[in-house]
């Protein structure tokens, strides 16, 4: 069984896919943990901040983790396929309720700029492993970098759409411009 800390961690991810990291507060992360009231400070002296902190950075290295084994195992076009097929089952699972932990944390506010700073890290995580994937198809490197950032806004802005629409549509759409994206460049 999981102790307080690691609780918190997947409550704060869990509620920040689905409320954003301003309106988590610390009773519903207390509520939602089952954790005792001084385990926030005891695990995170420096309060929420620094728990949406450690949440954003986990969550950004199971993604990385699960990006890793796509790209290592498959071509990039069946890469972004699995990623997308992944996001539909997470959207319709959660009634289009859930998204992206790393944009929750993007849009942290003014309080909270080391929540933005953690996503700017998983991110460009991100778009390092699919450049690096892209190149090792022969694609330069400048162009590789440029794809992987793409990329990796692509699907994050589908998926916002897809929540506000309540439709896979955006997902769809993403999927087929970036395949013929990188039919183009040779990266498939």
């Amino acid at each position: 069984m999981a102790g307080p800390r690691e609780r918190l961690i997947a409550s704060a991810i869990e509620l920040m896919r689905e409320r954003g990291v301003h309106a988590t507060g610390l009773s519903d992360l207390l509520e939602h943990s089952r954790a005792a009231r001084g385990s926030i400070y005891q695990h995170f002296p420096e309060g929420k901040v620094q728990l949406m902190v450690q949440a954003t950075l986990a969550a950004g290295r199971t993604i990385t983790s699960k990006i890793e084994e796509l790209t290592q195992a498959l071509p990039a076009d069946d890469v972004i396929m699995a990623f997308v097929a992944g996001w539909k089952e997470s959207l319709t699972s959660s009634g289009f309720a859930a998204g992206c932990p790393i944009m929750a944390a993007a849009q942290a506010g003014p309080d909270a700029l080391a929540v933005r700073d953690a996503s700017a890290q998983v991110f460009a995580d991100w778009a390092r492993v699919i450049a690096g994937s892209i190149a090792s198809k022969g694609v330069d490197s400048a162009t590789a970098a440029s794809l992987g950032s793409f990329i990796v806004s692509s699907l994050e802005g589908a998926i916002i759409q897809c929540r506000s629409a309540r439709s896979l549509q955006p997902l769809d759409d993403a999927h087929a411009g970036l395949m013929l994206l990188l039919r183009h460049v040779g990266a498939d």
